[in-house]
């Protein structure tokens, strides 16, 4: 019987869907960060959740022919970057496994797989730093694998060039005592940097004015102000067929973290959806993927998203664009008024890590001709196609997007019609 304290020795069988690796011993399963299958590791049994142990590799006793040096010096420790102990060929294609065994039951023999990868290195746009503290002082940097301790870095090799002089900017510029954690997003034509603190933050904003970069705090209420006004507004540009739209992005609307990994799920269901006339937008968010969609088509859009601000960011865009849309604030996890989006050529489904099960079990009543669904986790994803298909539609494709490199990290796309 394994107890935590324990040290074991095992070899790693495989990675799973988030990077952890997991061993066998003594017929319990233990999961460890950094292995790569092939491995024989010794480990330290550290605790266990949720009926499963966890455990720290002390030593590599016996490498696998799979195992690379990581490219970054503080892989080990930081918790931002799981594989990327392994080549950056077999993460693509074991975030393609992870799609297809958890679409196993649902894909039939005709269903289109094709799984895309975005650009590697210097790719992130959106990131949350935390303040740590050692011998050299304050600093920003990311937590270290299940802990609250932010890990020193001096260059991060997965977000832009611009964030990485931005997190020096602030390092060098702002005192970080009393500040918990530092949020920035880049989008097309400037940056919005959120200081997240009890108190306002001291900045002298004159000396960084000439920057395109908005500053603001978020207070322990979760209030975002901005710290000098007006407030600079920053945009993303997104396709929309042969030409672009620039959607307004303020500093609490959701933008996917990796900008060509976005433009590449929205060109997606556009080539998916065609010319369509009327599309329902359930988990729309900003209208991120429907308004580029209505910009390339002249479609009428119905979206719901629970979030308010969001809700209000998307109708602002709509009207800024001149594109014929309606949004409104509704629960999806919970019962909701279903009219506004019957009969819609698609429906596009983007809901957050839980899925979108209340939606699928309503889609027998909201009759779309097509259906085109984002997971970001392919389990959830997985118990939502298997409803859908229960309701008597179709998978036609499926696509594993592999949006973050060295992540463990991989979106399900997939696309169905009634049978």
């Amino acid at each position: 019987m394994i107890a935590t304290g324990d040290s074991v020795q095992a070899r790693v069988e495989k990675v799973l869907p988030g990077g952890d690796s997991s061993v066998r011993v003594q017929g319990e399963t233990i999961l460890v960060a950094n292995a790569v299958p092939g491995d024989l590791i010794d480990i330290t049994v550290t605790d266990k959740r949720r009926g499963v142990y966890r455990g720290e590799i002390t030593n590599i006793v016996e490498a696998s022919s799979e195992r690379i040096q990581a490219p970054c010096s503080v892989a080990a420790q930081c918790g931002g970057c799981a594989m990327q102990f392994m080549p950056i060929e077999q993460q693509a294609a074991l975030k393609s496994s992870w799609v297809e065994y958890a679409f196993r039951d649902i894909s039939e023999a005709d269903t289109d797989f094709i799984a895309i990868k975005a650009e590697g290195d210097m790719c992130r746009r959106r990131v949350r730093w935390f303040v740590g503290s050692d011998d050299q002082g304050y600093f920003l940097g990311f937590y270290a694998q299940a802990t609250h301790q932010a890990v020193r870095h001096a260059h991060c090799m997965v977000v832009t060039q611009e964030l990485n002089a931005v997190r020096k900017l602030i390092e060098s510029d702002i005192a970080l005592d009393t500040v918990n954690s530092v949020q920035a997003v880049q989008l097309h034509d400037g940056m919005h940097i959120i200081i997240e603190t009890d108190s306002a933050p001291v900045i002298d904003i004159e000396s960084l004015d000439e920057l395109a970069l908005q500053w603001w705090w978020r207070d322990a209420k979760r209030i975002t102000r901005p710290l000098k006004k007006p407030a600079k507004q920053f945009h993303d540009l997104l396709p929309a067929g042969d030409t672009s739209i620039a959607l307004t992005v303020g500093p609490d609307d959701f933008v996917q973290g990796q900008h060509e990994g976005n433009q590449l799920l929205i060109r997606q269901i556009q080539q998916w959806a065609g010319p369509v006339r009327r599309v329902a937008d359930l988990f729309c968010g900003i209208g991120n993927l429907s308004l580029p969609l209505a910009a390339s088509t002249g479609a009428t859009v119905f979206g719901a998203e629970l979030n308010a601000a969001s809700i209000r960011a998307a109708s602002k865009n709509s009207k800024t664009l001149k594109l014929n849309a309606q949004f409104e604030v509704a629960n999806l996890f919970e019962a909701f008024a279903l009219a506004p989006y019957i009969g819609a050529d698609v429906l596009i489904l983007d809901p957050p890590r839980r899925g979108a099960k209340r939606v699928c079990n309503q889609v027998s009543r909201l009759l779309p001709q097509m259906i085109i669904m984002v997971s970001c986790d392919p389990a959830a994803g997985a118990r939502d196609a298997a409803i859908l298909k229960q309701q008597g539609y179709r998978m036609k494709a499926l696509r594993a997007l592999d949006l973050f490199p060295y992540a463990g990290h991989v979106e399900a796309m997939s696309l169905w019609v009634k049978s």
